[in-house]
């Protein structure tokens, strides 16, 4: 397991999954470090990027963060890789249907299995 200021990484083959430290991802310092951290981890040579964003132990996120997640989600894509959301809060999953961004990511519900099923 990695361990970075914001998040832990832990590999599942070639799954990369992501858990934060932070309950809430709100200021816009935070979002933009963990992003970087994020973006740190990621392969730059063109493979497919399999990874897996475990948000059980975070309350609350903000737009900021959902447009980072916007900008992930299209690197992968863009790798022919998956990404996986998981752990999410009745209060965070709300926040993703609304914004009919549930519909985009592919989220799984409850703990995270998710990476054994990418």
């Amino acid at each position: 397991m990695t361990t970075t200021f914001r998040i832990d990484v832990c590999y599942v083959d070639d799954v990369k999954v992501v858990r934060f430290h932070d309950r809430r991802l709100l200021d816009d310092k935070t979002v933009l470090e963990v992003a970087k951290q994020i973006t740190a981890i990621l392969p730059d040579d063109g493979s497919p990027i399999h990874l897996v964003l475990d948000f059980s132990d975070v309350a609350l996120i903000s737009s900021s963060l959902l447009s980072k997640l916007l900008l992930l989600k299209r690197r992968i894509d863009a790798s022919h890789g998956t990404l996986r959301l998981c752990g999410m809060s009745n209060d965070i999953r709300s926040v993703f249907r609304t914004s009919n961004l549930d519909r985009l990511f592919q989220i799984d519900r409850g703990e995270p299995t998710a990476p054994s099923s990418i």
